[in-house]
């Protein structure tokens, strides 16, 4: 019985590491930041019936190149993004996937 909590409890330390590990990777961007990225640095941008610009899902640097952590960080909410046009959630995973294949694509050269 005690080497199956001891068990539980390094696996469950490992978890959490990776879980640290994980979350620590993509560095935080401010509010200030993602306000002053272009609309073209967002997987889709939407409009309110009252005309309000919604920019959902940022993942590329001010410069326009591509931050793999954010993508992965918005692969892993773009199902809790509220969106005004349904469809807009194929259109921003698609885009997001084709970044996270394009940089595969890269590691697999190097």
């Amino acid at each position: 019985m005690k080497l199956r909590r001891r068990k539980i409890a390094f696996v469950t330390v490992i978890l959490m590491l990776l879980f640290v590990a994980a979350t620590t990777q993509a560095e935080t961007w401010s509010r200030l930041y993602i306000r002053q990225l272009p609309d073209s640095a967002f997987a889709v941008i939407e409009f309110t019936q009252d005309g309000k610009k919604i920019r959902h899902l940022p993942h590329h640097q001010f410069n326009g190149k591509v931050d793999i952590n954010h993508v992965r960080s918005a692969l892993s909410r773009v199902h809790q993004v509220k969106w005004v046009d349904p469809a807009n959630f194929v259109k921003a995973k698609e885009h997001l996937e084709q970044h996270y294949r394009e940089y595969k694509e890269q590691q697999a050269k190097q």
